[in-house]
């Protein structure tokens, strides 16, 4: 049949038997309209056209499926500039400090050796000989590149989040070890709080970090709010870096209790105390790191001391609490050291007690039922017929 009209509503449309090429025969029915044809009669003609040949192509009247296309590729950026979009994450999820720290480590070291690369060029040759250059030629210390080296990782991983690389290459790595930490002997804290006698505020701040082991920026951020005197404890909510206030390193608080000479000395600051913090200026304004650190090298001058940086008092503080048999658990929770590894360095310093730890092996084992601590077994010195 040709193409036709419909009377009663005056559209267009074809219906007609067609023979196959394997010698079946099928109907075909439509209209001008499901073959983006004009609703006419030459419209109805040319869809009947379409769908015989589409019938005889396909044995069916639908339209061919389009195409399938790749998925578009997203352009791989050099090192250079995906650096701000890694640097805008940085400057989200990080403090300041940590922020600027990666912002001079990538500006310094990372984009000048690797800038003009894609992403998806850097592999474990580049990144090797970089790493071997770093060490032997640069003089740079086996910490420094380790964190130069994991920051750079941590920024290729997050192209790759991103969807801009399939994966990070095999990576290099770099030891290095925690050094052990140089402190004060009691001898030298001692001359130390004597020099800072006549300074005001230094002499508390001193003592209150030798006896807290608080960091520069908790030293600083510490608030009267933040010190019970009667209590005999501080907290340590906050956290000043660079002029900004925020939490600890470690990102959550803690609770310090005070020693006598520390309480003593908050008691005799407090009587002029100027503002909100405890360590101030005359205008009651918060210390600078460089005012700080000025002032810590003249104490350091009036005790005959070579100059040191208020973070090796905190390592004093805690070199002398292993000194005197402190467990490294609560001095851990005292530093307010995320990873024991940190706090591991100062193990060192007690010997003897680790050998009384193991001394305990010598002795019965405890009563079932009893809860009775057991005294310590005497030392034994080793004789000459004892096996080594």
């Amino acid at each position: 049949m040709p193409a036709k009209q419909d009377k009663r509503t005056g559209h267009w449309f074809f219906r007609k038997m067609v023979t196959l090429p394997d010698g079946t025969k099928r109907r075909i029915f439509g209209v001008p309209t499901d073959y983006g044809e004009k609703d006419t009669k030459t419209g109805a003609l040319e869809a009947e056209r379409i769908a015989i040949t589409r019938i005889r192509e396909t044995a069916t009247t639908d339209p061919k499926p389009p195409a399938p296309t790749a998925p578009a590729v997203k352009e791989v950026p050099t090192v250079e500039d995906f650096a701000p979009v890694w640097l805008a994450k940085s400057r989200a999820d990080n403090k300041p400090a940590s922020y600027k720290t990666q912002t001079r480590a990538l500006n310094g070291h990372i984009v000048p050796e690797f800038g003009k690369l894609r992403l998806d060029q850097v592999d474990f040759d580049k990144v090797e000989t970089w790493r071997v250059r770093l060490i032997n030629d640069d003089e740079l210390g086996p910490a420094t590149v380790a964190r130069l080296l994991s920051q750079f990782r941590a920024m290729l991983n997050y192209g790759r989040k991103k969807g801009l690389i399939v994966a990070v290459p095999e990576w290099p790595t770099q030891a290095a070890p925690l050094p052990r930490p140089t402190f004060l002997s009691f001898e030298q804290t001692d001359r130390l709080i004597a020099a800072a006698e006549p300074m005001d505020p230094w002499k508390a701040m001193v003592i209150v970090a030798v006896r807290t082991g608080l960091r520069h920026g908790e030293l600083t951020g510490l608030r009267w709010e933040d010190v019970d005197l009667d209590g005999g404890k501080l907290s340590v909510v906050r956290n000043l870096v660079d002029g900004v206030f925020g939490t600890p390193k470690s990102g959550k608080g803690r609770e310090l209790p005070l020693s006598n000479d520390a309480i003593r000395a908050l008691r005799t600051l407090y009587r002029s105390r100027r503002g909100e913090v405890v360590f101030s200026s005359q205008t009651g304004k918060p210390l600078t790191h460089s005012w700080t650190d000025r002032a810590l090298r003249l104490i350091c001058r009036h005790a005959e001391l070579s100059p040191i940086g208020w973070h090796k008092l905190r390592h004093t503080f805690a070199s002398h609490l292993a000194i005197r048999g402190v467990s490294l658990s609560a001095i851990r929770e005292l530093l307010g050291h995320a990873n024991i590894k940190m706090t591991l360095r100062y193990a060192h310093l007690a010997p003897e007690v680790r050998r009384e730890a193991v001394m305990l092996l010598d002795e019965p084992p405890p009563s079932k039922g009893k809860d009775k601590k057991s005294k310590k077994s005497k030392r034994i010195e080793p004789s000459d017929n004892d096996e080594e």
